[in-house]
């Protein structure tokens, strides 16, 4: 709430005085009935294509890798300055660095609600581009992206795709849980 005030410049730091002052009467201010909304008029104030690489990023989940973001997107041109963008708003976080370079929605909410306000056709459309994308760029990894694969896939409502990912990610729960009542059974001795 308290950002979404600072950023439609109700509220804003008056560094003589170090506080925050009200710009406008309290009357004027509008303020939504929901988190949800609130959320929402965030996003609304965002450029146009940094709330685009938003709604793609919130398509591929509430984590996502940034190789997937800039294969799927259009607006590849500034990506980089459009997620510093999204970092100084607090809309996302940059993961502590691992293999690959990956992004996390501050809060499930902002993830859910940019993911929301995509028609349902584009979001079919974008979780096919997803799962697509995965195939191609980490063609050794898809066990390791089955459950991923998955999602994506029966999202896009491509349902052979989906139902053989999930079959391999049912493969991959079962190995794991077989090799958890091993030790367990090893330990037990």
């Amino acid at each position: 709430m308290v950002r979404s005030l600072i950023a439609s410049r109700v509220l804003t730091w008056d560094s003589r005085a170090s506080a925050w002052r009200g710009r406008s009467p309290a009357d004027q201010v509008q303020i939504p009935d929901t988190l949800q909304g609130v959320i929402v008029a965030r996003l609304d104030r965002l450029d146009e294509d940094v709330k685009h690489v938003l709604k793609i990023a919130s398509v591929i989940g509430r984590s996502f890798l940034y190789r997937v973001l800039a294969a799927i997107s259009e607006a590849t041109q500034d990506l980089d300055g459009h997620l510093r963008e999204l970092q100084q708003l607090e809309l996302i976080r940059e993961k502590p660095q691992r293999l690959e370079l990956e992004y996390l929605f501050k809060h499930a909410l902002v993830q859910e609600t940019a993911y929301e306000s995509l028609l349902v056709d584009r979001r079919r459309h974008l979780h096919q581009q997803v799962g697509r994308c995965i195939e191609e760029l980490f063609p050794d990894r898809h066990d390791g992206f089955a459950g991923l694969l998955a999602y994506h896939f029966a999202r896009a409502e491509e349902w052979e795709k989906a139902q053989a990912y999930l079959f391999k990610a049912a493969d991959q729960a079962g190995a794991i849980a077989g090799d958890a009542e091993a030790l367990a059974g090893a330990t037990a001795r």
